[in-house]
């Protein structure tokens, strides 16, 4: 049974996602500025929990459909594995989860908000689930930066990029046990991507290259934000 949904770039529906996205980061990071901190941490619990709910249901919700599947639910796409940990540094902050979310974590899903593939369906709740997964990702770097003042460290990109090896080799092993495709090691994923080039496996070279670019412009980026006067 195929499954994969592609969100049409510049449809009235990728308009509607990115809009609704811009929106709520922009209101929910305002509305931390200007609350006490003792409210700001109910409301990273909010974020937080609304993060782990949103996974944990989607596994439920692939079960309860009958489509959940260990070669294609596992939350270990890229966008998976961060969505996660956002939602444990919102409770738990570490310098080295912070710096993943903001360089591999934030390039993964606004590439995925750009160009959206839904890999179990195009149904209303998967697309609300897609859109506040990926946003989510954006949103809480961003919340980090801007509110809690986390900065990035002096070359911590040498880290983030080492640790992505690591994470490819892993999901590799993966994918070759469970015959699977998470991260799109095993194959390109079906979307209109000027990043995706040729066949397997040279797209993942290109995917490297990419990568390691947004990473770079990422970390500049962070490193660049000054602390705000609150």
């Amino acid at each position: 049974m195929k499954l994969e949904f592609i969100i049409t770039p510049l449809s009235e529906l990728w308009w509607m996602g990115i809009i609704s996205s811009i929106l709520i980061g922009t209101f929910i990071i305002q509305l931390a500025i200007r609350i006490p901190p003792d409210k700001r941490t109910i409301l990273k619990l909010c974020i937080a929990s609304l993060m782990f709910f949103e996974e944990i249901f989607n596994q439920w919700y692939m079960f309860y459909l009958g489509i959940w599947d260990l070669s294609t639910s596992l939350p270990i796409h890229m966008c998976g594995i961060t969505g996660i940990l956002s939602g444990v540094m919102l409770i738990k902050n570490k310098q080295i989860g912070f710096e993943f979310i903001a360089m591999p974590g934030m390039a993964g899903a606004i590439h995925a908000l750009l160009t959206p593939l839904l890999n179990h369906g195009g149904d209303t709740y998967q697309v609300i689930n897609y859109y506040v997964g990926h946003s989510g990702i954006i949103i809480v770097a961003l919340y980090l930066a801007i509110v809690e003042g986390c900065r990035i460290r002096k070359n911590s990109w040498v880290s983030v990029f080492f640790i992505m090896q690591i994470l490819f080799i892993l999901i590799g092993t993966a994918n070759w046990v469970f015959s699977a495709n998470y991260m799109y090691l095993s194959k390109a994923p079906i979307v209109d991507n000027p990043l995706i080039i040729g066949e397997w496996p040279w797209y993942i070279i290109f995917f490297e290259i990419a990568g390691f670019l947004h990473i770079l412009i990422l970390y500049f980026c962070f490193r660049k934000m000054k602390p705000l006067p609150f």
